[in-house]
């Protein structure tokens, strides 16, 4: 009998994958903050493994630009400067824009019900544990519609690695009904079929996210 895709997958996950995805999801979830050390005996001892899929973890999250390794000095969370985010919002503004423009021309009755299923679910879950990918995914159907999963995977790539500053510098609890409220309107221009003004709503809606982790880095490098 032919075994499955799924069932060979689910074999070959190692033990270094794992690891990975565990370390990926701390990060991620502000649990382990920009700049913090990743002790590999720390971690083994966590894991209940040698340092050798340690090892294998740390690079591959250095490989998604997520940990920096140091030759004798170790593993540490990538700490963005204020440059480097301010060139990731930039580089977001112009590609999710522009997504979003392309999108809306081609949203159907099921991608609006499903853009509204995943708002709604964000708007529930804000301030949670899953806030991040609560967002993540109202964001990223917003622009599945347009069908370009080149740009979808950049900026799915620059989200990531910008979004573990809200957990990790807390900037979400104060703004929470701000960003849902532009959510709201996002979704109306969208309905509306107004390309224009759902764009300018989304480039607003990035620039004040853009300017809180920014300041927020550079309080945090004073």
């Amino acid at each position: 009998m032919a075994t499955s895709h799924r069932q060979q997958t689910h074999r070959q996950k190692t033990t270094s994958d794992v690891i990975a995805d565990a370390l990926r999801a701390d990060i991620k979830g502000g649990i382990a903050p920009p700049g913090s050390a990743l002790r590999q005996e720390e971690l083994a001892r966590r894991f209940g493994v040698s340092r050798l899929p340690i090892r294998d973890a740390l690079l591959r999250l250095e490989s998604e630009g997520l940990v920096v390794v140091y030759p004798n000095r170790g593993a540490f969370v990538v700490s963005l400067s204020a440059r480097e985010v301010a060139e990731i919002y930039h580089l977001r503004i112009l590609l999710e824009g522009d997504m979003l423009e392309c999108a809306i021309s081609r949203m159907s009755r099921d991608d609006l019900r499903r853009i509204d299923a995943a708002r709604a679910a964000a708007a529930a879950g804000a301030g949670g544990p899953d806030w991040a990918s609560l967002d993540n995914a109202f964001h990223l159907g917003l622009y599945a519609p347009a069908d370009r999963p080149r740009q979808l995977a950049l900026i799915a790539s620059l989200r990531g690695s910008v979004d573990r500053y809200w957990r990790a510098y807390e900037a979400l609890p104060a703004h929470t009904s701000e960003w849902l409220r532009d959510h709201d309107d996002i979704v109306a221009a969208c309905r509306a079929g107004d390309a224009g003004a759902a764009r300018r709503l989304l480039v607003s809606h990035l620039e004040r996210a853009g300017a809180l982790v920014l300041q927020a880095v550079e309080r945090d490098r004073a």
